[in-house]
């Protein structure tokens, strides 16, 4: 099972044609040997003692 690991970022602000982001979270993206999608989980800043997590619909999974 491999994890991706992508950042979340918020656009905190322009100045001189640049644009600044600050780091809100980050979003784990788990997969089987295959490929697919077991889960996604977020942490967020906004939310710091929530957990979030997704998981795909049993009948869309194939066997």
């Amino acid at each position: 099972m491999a994890t991706q690991t992508l950042k979340l970022n918020v656009k905190s602000g322009e100045k001189d044609g640049k644009t600044f982001w600050d780091r809100c979270g980050a979003v784990f993206v788990r997969t089987d040997e295959h490929g697919n999608i077991t889960s996604i989980s977020v942490k967020h800043s906004m939310f710091p003692n929530v957990d979030m997590v997704a998981f795909p619909n049993k009948d869309d999974v194939t066997e």
